[in-house]
């Protein structure tokens, strides 16, 4: 049998210690990308202004699903140590009957909107604990900086007669995302971001709450999603016909879904 020398064996230590030591560091450095698709079943309330023709929104939750007629949403987040970066997607087309002016008429909608922007995590407080990743339980507190395309069309149908206009508009926005590990599977989120600043003719803010339960799955972890969201934009158009196009209307309701994160 042999025996190792001291001096061989406390070499074979120092290795295995520093080769723990660079998987923990790139471990808490590696890239990380999580997709989230979701579904915000949205109330509207506002009012739409087509060529002259002022048009209510008014679409409660209860009602919600019955005028939505299709919808696309999902966000993907790609992270690297503090740094972050993401991209949100939403598309809803809706119809609804509304009165105007003591007549019937039909009001349809398509909004498609695309928020992107990057994060930094400024604040990073350590928590007892671990998450279901293995890593530090935290309360975490990160700077938003994207810009939000928004492309709008709506369409009225009335007695007198049928007429739509379109718009598409950029915004840069600024907002704040602040994330708890509350405990090892459960997490807080609250965020709030506002765009247009500055701009007369158009502005937007929004903001959501989310409580997400995260589990290991493949490698990787899988979160249930669940809160609530507001998009509230306000947008006026004139162009040289007179045809002016007032949006003012805001979006808000639950939001459920799901997160894959690798």
């Amino acid at each position: 049998m042999k025996f190792l020398r001291p001096s061989a064996l406390i070499l074979g230590m120092a290795t295995m210690a520093s080769t723990g030591s660079v998987q923990a560091q790139s471990g808490a450095d590696r890239w990380r990308v999580t997709v989230s698709p979701y579904v915000w079943a949205t109330s509207l309330d506002g009012n739409v202004t087509l060529a002259g023709r002022y048009a209510p929104v008014d679409v409660p939750f209860s009602d919600a699903f019955e005028h939505l007629e299709a919808a696309v949403m999902g966000d993907v987040e790609v992270r690297k140590g503090r740094w972050g970066g993401f991209v949100d997607y939403q598309y809803a087309r809706t119809h609804e009957g509304v009165s105007l002016a003591g007549l019937p008429a039909e009001l349809g909608t398509r909004a498609t909107t695309v928020s992107g922007g990057l994060l930094y995590r400024l604040v990073d407080v350590p928590l007892s604990g671990r998450t279901t990743f293995g890593d530090q339980r935290s309360f975490r507190v990160e700077p938003i900086a994207g810009a939000r395309w928004s492309k709008l069309r709506a369409e009225l149908d009335t007695p007198l007669g049928a007429t739509s206009k379109g718009a598409d508009w950029t915004d840069l926005l600024l907002g704040l995302r602040v994330e708890a590990d509350a405990t090892e599977h459960w997490t807080l989120r609250g965020q709030v971001d506002a765009g247009g600043l500055g701009d007369s003719d158009r502005r937007s803010r929004s903001w959501q709450v989310l409580a997400s339960y995260r589990t290991p799955a493949a490698g990787g972890a899988v979160s249930f999603n669940l809160g609530y969201r507001l998009l509230e934009q306000n947008y006026q158009q004139d162009d040289f016909t007179g045809r002016n196009f007032n949006w003012n209307v805001s979006r808000h309701g639950p939001v459920m879904g799901l997160s894959l994160t690798y």
